[in-house]
């Protein structure tokens, strides 16, 4: 009889290493977990790198706004103002004075945000928005894995016959809490088994 043990592991212990597709060739590229410059010394972020084409992404896909509040040069009235979607910071941004029609150039307040994501019913991850490798449609869910180590953690799950809930204050936040009733449920045992070793080649 196959036994599961929840090691209480959450999803993101599986961050530090996730094979997606390459935005630019399609081709096998991993994005890794480095370390980023903070007070803390905690702080990490993903980079993207395509061995393939050796296409590169160091920063998260951000989108900025300029917005704010502003006083006319001209008259002197106070209006708000806010920009379309700039892909790049812009550092100055034309503004028009709605009570005189005034024209001016100013240093905006910029908003930034993370890029919305594409919603094509494709599993992304939520650094760079870049598609996961490791993904596969089961009875019309998304099977996915980031890495060989969340792999073989989810095939231990899957095989067992006897899976046991080792919660020590977790509650509901470990990835095997959280995984969808499909991956559970025996009659999808097979299926979602082949997959995983096909996935090991």
């Amino acid at each position: 009889m196959e036994r599961f043990q929840d090691e209480n592991k959450w999803l993101g212990h599986f961050y530090n290493e996730i094979f997606v597709k390459c935005p630019k060739c399609e081709s096998k590229g991993v994005l890794k977990e480095i370390p980023r410059n903070c007070e803390c010394g905690k702080c990490t972020t993903m980079t993207f790198e395509c061995k393939s084409c050796f296409h590169k992404i160091d920063e998260p896909v951000y989108q900025y706004k300029a917005l704010g509040k502003h006083y006319c040069s001209n008259c002197y009235e106070k209006f708000d103002y806010e920009s379309q979607i700039f892909k790049e910071r812009p550092e100055m941004y034309q503004v028009k004075c709605p009570h005189c029609s005034f024209n001016e150039e100013i240093k905006p307040a910029i908003l930034r945000t993370r890029k919305e994501p594409q919603k094509d019913g494709l599993v992304r991850e939520p650094w760079h928005n870049l598609q996961l490798w490791f993904q596969k449609e089961v009875r019309g869910n998304v099977f996915w894995v980031y890495n060989q180590e969340h792999l073989v953690y989810l095939e231990k799950y899957i095989k067992a016959d006897l899976r046991e809930r080792n919660n020590n204050g977790s509650g509901n936040g470990t990835m095997v809490s959280r995984l969808p009733k499909f991956i559970k449920e025996a009659k999808n045992r097979g299926k979602l088994l082949k997959i995983l070793e096909k996935w090991k080649e």
